[in-house]
Order: structure tokens, then sequence, then C-alpha cells
């Protein structure tokens, strides 16, 4: 089955995705004559985006936990309280929530432009249940609770970027494990031991909704509620980011002169890689500088984000992540 081609929606206040939303017996909603005889879905997700309209995102099962987005806005707004928001959303029930901190550094590239970037922690949400919870993209490996990756806002256009790199301690880990292909287990790569990444010292409870994300199923909201508490208290604290390292090595890197294949090549649908090749020659004309992989990377990213396409929005994400790995292999090639 195709999917609609849907823009998505933005918002820099939390009113707009903190709309009432519960689950609710299907049965409930059906006519008095109706009788349901589906045993496994018997709960509905009820929205109201729009006051006075209600919209039925999913029918569930009963063991279906919803994450509303107000638990997250009251989490943040305690944990950071000098916040901003930037959301890209759907209609349809889907939420990547940048919360933008106001710790900044600076990437500069090799003509002097400096690009300021603001310490981001990215959420995506939805009350679909086709998609997981998940705090700054996908598992965090090896990580421990106590660290995880860091994301970044990019003002100039509205750009969140994951931390792509963070799953590594050093800059010579990441850089050997894309020149070995970039194996999907870390065991796989032979320059990248286990022993050398973050000790995995996890109780296994937080280890499984660490690392493999947070499925909307049989999810006790209170534990949750106190371990997303703790997660935000202890990357208000967290400082190093190894993606930082890697945005500086992009903005050291010409960009080919051929831009337009370098963009087909991480593998964007053509209307997305045609809105990508603009933006580039658009900042390279704005910000008097020559194409680098960082503008290149920040291009790719404004497409995705910023387009009208089928791609959900973690589909979204992860080309980004492909092309951010790709532009990172060509700046040391």
């Amino acid at each position: 089955m195709s999917q609609q081609s849907i823009t998505l929606d933005r918002a820099t206040k939390w009113d707009a995705i903190c709309f009432p939303v519960a689950s609710v017996p299907l049965a409930t909603l059906l006519p008095a004559d109706y009788q349901l005889l589906p045993a496994d879905r018997q709960r509905a997700i009820v929205g109201e985006m729009t006051e006075g309209q209600k919209s039925i995102f999913a029918i569930q099962s009963e063991d279906y936990s919803l994450v509303p987005n107000s638990l997250i806005r009251r989490l943040a707004e305690q944990s950071f309280p000098k916040h901003e928001i930037n959301v890209r959303f759907t209609d349809r029930g889907e939420f990547s929530i940048n919360l933008i901190l106001p710790d900044e550094i600076n990437i500069a590239s090799k003509k002097g432009h400096a690009d300021r970037l603001y310490k981001t922690m990215i959420i995506n949400n939805s009350y679909t249940g086709k998609t997981p919870f998940t705090l700054q993209g996908t598992a965090l490996r090896e990580h421990t609770g106590t660290r995880m990756r860091v994301s970044y806002y990019r003002q100039i256009c509205e750009n969140g970027l994951m931390g792509w790199a963070d799953d590594y301690m050093t800059l010579d880990e990441y850089l050997g494990w894309l020149a070995n292909g970039k194996p999907k287990k870390y065991k796989d790569a032979k320059k990248v031991k286990p022993a050398e990444l973050v000790e995995n010292v996890l109780v296994k409870e937080t280890e499984i909704l660490v690392q493999k994300k947070f499925a909307h199923k049989g999810l006790d909201i209170a534990w949750f509620e106190q371990h997303l508490r703790d997660v935000f208290q202890a990357f208000s604290k967290q400082q190093s980011s190894l993606t930082v390292e890697v945005y500086r090595q992009l903005a050291q890197a010409a960009a080919p002169d051929d831009a337009g294949q370098l963009i087909a090549e991480v593998g964007l649908p053509k209307m997305l890689a045609r809105t990508a090749l603009e933006r580039l020659r658009k900042e390279e004309r704005e910000l008097e500088t020559p194409a680098n992989l960082w503008l290149a990377y920040n291009a790719i990213n404004y497409a995705l984000f910023n387009s009208r396409s089928s791609l959900t929005i973690n589909d979204r994400y992860r080309l980004d992540e492909t092309a951010f790995h790709h532009l990172a292999t060509l700046s040391v090639s």
C-alpha cells in the first residue's frame, strides 16, 4: 500500500502538540446495535488536534501504552526550564520534538563562516503504534543510561541534527567502523573491539528500554516517567559529543564539483535530492562560501524535514543517518 505524500507541520509551542488524547474502549464509540467481534484490538487512540473535532489515530490492543506529549512537556519544563522547542509533526499522530537548550557551539568552515549550534534532545513519539518512542534516534547500543547521543539545532535553517557518531568514544573508533564497512554489530568490526566501548553496566530492564527503544506495549508509565526524568537530568549535565568533531571535519572538507551526484549517492528520492541541491546552492550564495560537506549534510537534512514526501518521520531519520555516515567517510578519503 502506498503512503500518502505529506509535508511535515511545524510548531514552536507545546500547545500545538499537547492536545487531549486518550485510549478508550472501542465499543463505547460504536452504535448500540454493533457487536465488536475481534478480541485482539479493542482500544481506540482518540485525540482532539482541532477543538471540537476528534480523530481516531489507531485501533490498539489492551496492552498498548499511550505516551502523551503532555507528559514529555511536563518533564521537559521541570528538567530544562530555559528550553525552546521546534517540532515537526503529521496530522496522523507522528511527532519529532526538538528540545533546544541554551548551550551552544560553533562550527567554522575554512573560509571563515561559523555556524551556531544549540545542544538538543530529539524525541520521536507517535499515537499510531507504528513507530516506537525514541530518544536521540535509534538504539544506543553499548551506552549506559548516564551517557547518550547529543543532538544539535542549527538555527540558520531550523535543522535538528542527530548525534549519529556518539555511539563511539573516540573519532578513531568511529572512523574505524566506517572503514570496516559500517558493520551492524560491533563484534563484526575487526578494528573496533567491544572492550573498547563504554562498559555495559545497565540493569536488565533499563538495558532493554534504552538500547531497544521504548515500545508502546506493556510499558509501565509510572516507571517510564521516572526513567525519562532521570535521562533528562543526566542529559542536562552531559557536555561532550563526538559528533561535533565529525561536524568540524565535514566543515573543512570541500564538496565535490558534482554536488548533485554526491546527494544522489545518499539515496534520497529525486524530488528531495533536487530540494537538497537547491538548498546547498542557496547557502553557498547567502554565506558567500564554497560548498563543503558540512553544508551538503545540512542541505540533505533540510530537504528531508521540509519537503513533501511519503516518507515517515522515522524513514527521514534513517536517510539522514545514511547521509551523515556517507559524508563522514568522504571527509577522510
